[in-house]
């Protein structure tokens, strides 16, 4: 007990949701600094040893997420499974999302903010023919969720996946992925929840004990505690709805990540299972 604390009194102060919702004035949700910071990593993106390494671990149990939940909408003998789906990766960065969900049947635009994101993203994709060659499309684009928004772009699945806790404006951004949503369509969200066990695991000890991500890479103030999340999507009208929300954490000793079944717990510790890491899917009726 003495150690959480000291841990809490360390904390930086909390920048939440609610706070979005007084601040309304700016209509960009790009956090330059967050850019560019992405930037000067592009290289880094497809290195399973470099700093997007636990990020290339977490990708599998991402779009098996996204694939289950969808299960109930695609064609049962389809063998590419997201086949029919537009959809819209927004902060695609190196396009790890993108081109599974494109490899599953997917028509996907991966969009992101840094043009060096999208280089690196167009390059790997030139790599494999499957990804340029074969039906449906990977587009990738150097644009924001605003431009797509104000160009009358709309999607089957729009996908913010560890984006939110990098923007400006968090609420504002989120109303324009449920905006780019068409009726019928899902949006799939994950973030990291601003609580004191996710400041020691993400701060403290993958940035300053263990060097798993450079020092500066999480601002946990910016953290996004799931119910707070779900009240921003409750806000946005009555046909909207949470469908589903799961807990991620990550296994140290098969080195990987586990998804919690609904409302359960998951991880080693028996840690809540919102309480760090989770990946939410809300529908548009």
């Amino acid at each position: 007990m003495a150690f959480y604390a000291s841990l809490r009194s360390r904390l930086p102060q909390a920048y939440s949701l609610s706070r979005a919702f007084s601040t309304r004035a700016s209509t960009s949700s790009i956090d330059a600094a967050e850019v560019k910071k992405f930037s000067d990593k592009a290289s880094e993106w497809w290195n399973p040893h470099g700093e997007f390494g636990m990020l290339q671990l977490l990708n599998p149990p991402r779009v098996s997420y996204v694939r289950d939940q969808l299960a109930a909408k695609v064609r049962k003998d389809a063998s590419a499974p997201l086949e029919g789906f537009r959809m819209l990766d927004i902060g695609s960065g190196g396009g790890l999302l993108s081109e599974s969900l494109k490899r599953l049947g997917g028509s996907v635009v991966g969009a992101d903010a840094s043009r060096d994101n999208i280089q690196m993203a167009k390059l790997h994709k030139r790599k494999d023919p499957m990804l340029w060659r074969a039906p449906g499309s990977l587009e990738y684009r150097h644009t924001t969720a605003e431009d797509l928004l104000a160009a009358g772009e709309s999607f089957d699945v729009v996908l913010a996946m560890e984006i939110i806790e990098h923007v400006h404006q968090p609420l504002n951004f989120l109303r324009t992925c449920a905006d780019l949503t068409r009726s019928g369509g899902d949006l799939f969200l994950s973030t990291m929840s601003r609580t004191p066990i996710a400041y020691f695991l993400t701060v403290f000890l993958a940035e300053d004990v263990l060097g798993l991500v450079h020092k500066g890479t999480h601002d946990w103030s910016k953290y996004i505690k799931s119910a707070e999340l779900q009240d921003a999507i409750h806000s946005f009208g009555d046909e909207w709805e949470v469908k589903d929300i799961r807990g991620i954490a990550w296994d140290p000793i098969r080195r990987n990540w586990l998804v919690s079944p609904r409302n359960g717990m998951v991880g080693m510790a028996g840690l809540e299972s919102l309480e760090v890491n989770y990946i939410m899917r809300a529908s548009k009726k």
